[in-house]
């Protein structure tokens, strides 16, 4: 690793960083159309057509939001032609449409001369109607309803599950503590947090792929400011994110500053210094960590209106924001018993902590599921009319749910999570009359 030199106005602190460049990954990906005996799709030329512009097309795309968000190191291509194959009619009525794992048998099966890596499989029922698409965490499959191939929130959102993304929850903490918070909702900061399609992941999800440069990362040994650029700003230039040890326990703290910007991935994100919590190293289950309240519109970021510093008593850390542009964010960070000392005053020479983050190379921690609320996924441009409930294997979450058809008008999606093999199973909910979970 290359210690970096980093001039602050009260000294110098060295730096540690701890991301190598990661290698190209390259998901040839298969979206595979299926008409079930009893029920073919809607419109199946329409559907073929949406999905090889919303899976692989130039402009807005799941190809062009990963390979934008990876810095151009994660390629979604076409498994053959232009991705899309099918419909193929399968021996299965649409009563069986919770029976995922056949389905998804029987789609693979279809498309048996294709070589690809990961498959989304297309169909349309009324059942099974509590949900809007699926997801294997990680895995190498997805399955959507027919008018979820219009929903990019949704595309976007399944493949984050797919590359072992979870649901991104917010935390509100106590003073002096940033293990024992209480849920707060979700993120909103990535289509993983209920952010829809309009913003970028976070610095941990891009982390977790390290897809974050090795100057773009760095880890402070001392206390020191640090002059964080906007996370999608264009180029590879300036500090991105911030990468701290927190405990014994292998908890880490990450810190991003995000700004709106057209001309980036984060079009709609709201403007502040966002911290991580990031459990055992897992920086794809990260969770926002904030002393504000999540629907206090007077906050920035993870911060309070007033910018009280946020703390953790155990780590001997105190993290505060010190002046935002639209261009960068200077970040205070106090260390050891440099976290104790006022704001104001001059802190001591900075001291290595001898502590790294996870290295190119090392192994990733393996995936845990939790449960959780439905309406993980945010803004959606589809919205669907209220139709049957969930037949079949109770994979959806109990009470009234849409019917999988095409429209147009404004919703809201969400998810609930089932447990399948060694890894899961996310259901992406449409929004209906919630009921247990």
């Amino acid at each position: 690793m290359v210690g970096i030199t980093c001039a602050v106005a009260a000294g110098q602190a060295l730096f540690a960083s701890p991301v190598a460049a990661a290698p190209e990954l390259v998901d040839r990906h298969a979206v595979v159309l299926v008409n079930f005996r009893n029920r073919p799709l809607a419109d199946a030329q329409k559907t073929h057509d949406l999905a090889v512009q919303n899976f692989f097309g130039a402009g807005d795309s799941l190809a062009s939001y990963y390979a934008e968000n990876s810095g151009h190191r994660m390629r979604v291509v076409p498994a053959k032609g232009d991705g899309v194959f099918g419909p193929f009619t399968i021996d299965l009525d649409d009563t069986a449409a919770c029976e995922t794992g056949k389905i998804a048998e029987l789609a693979r099966k279809a498309v048996s001369d294709v070589a690809y890596d990961r498959v989304s499989v297309v169909f349309r029922t009324d059942f099974c109607g509590t949900w809007w698409g699926l997801g294997s965490q990680p895995g190498p499959v997805t399955w959507f309803h027919e008018g979820a191939v219009a929903d990019k929130a949704a595309l976007f959102h399944e493949l984050g599950h797919n590359l072992g993304f979870a649901h991104q929850d917010r935390e509100l903490c106590p003073a002096g503590n940033l293990s024992d918070c209480t849920r707060d909702g979700y993120s909103s900061r990535t289509p993983m947090g209920a952010g829809g399609a309009k913003k970028g992941l976070s610095a941990p999800e891009l982390l977790a792929h390290q897809w974050l440069t090795t100057p773009q990362t760095v880890t402070p040994t001392g206390s020191t400011t640090v002059r964080l650029t906007p996370l999608h700003t264009a180029g590879t230039s300036g500090v991105r994110a911030v990468d701290l040890p927190l405990n014994a326990h292998g908890d880490r703290l990450v810190i991003e500053y995000r700004v709106p910007d057209a001309t980036t991935r984060d079009i709609d994100i709201a403007q502040g210094v966002n911290l991580y919590r990031v459990p055992a190293g897992r920086y794809d289950h990260a969770v926002m960590v904030s002393n504000a309240k999540r629907d206090d519109a007077s906050a920035r970021g993870s911060f309070a209106a007033d910018s009280t510093p946020i703390t953790d008593a155990a780590a001997q850390l105190s993290i505060s924001v010190e002046r935002v542009s639209a261009t960068g964010a200077d970040v205070r960070i106090r260390l050891g018993n440099d976290a104790k000392t006022e704001p104001g005053k001059a802190l001591p020479t900075a001291r290595p902590s001898g502590q790294r983050s996870r290295t190119a190379g090392t192994a990733a921690p393996a995936p845990h599921t939790t449960t959780e609320d439905p309406a993980a996924i945010g803004p959606t441009a589809v919205s669907v009319a209220p139709g049957p409930a969930a037949h079949g294997e109770g994979l959806a979450t109990t009470g009234a749910g849409p019917a999988a058809e095409h429209a147009l008008s404004a919703g809201i999606i969400g998810c609930a999570l089932i447990a399948v093999g060694g890894g899961a199973v996310f259901l992406l909910r449409r929004r209906g009359t919630r009921g247990r979970h």
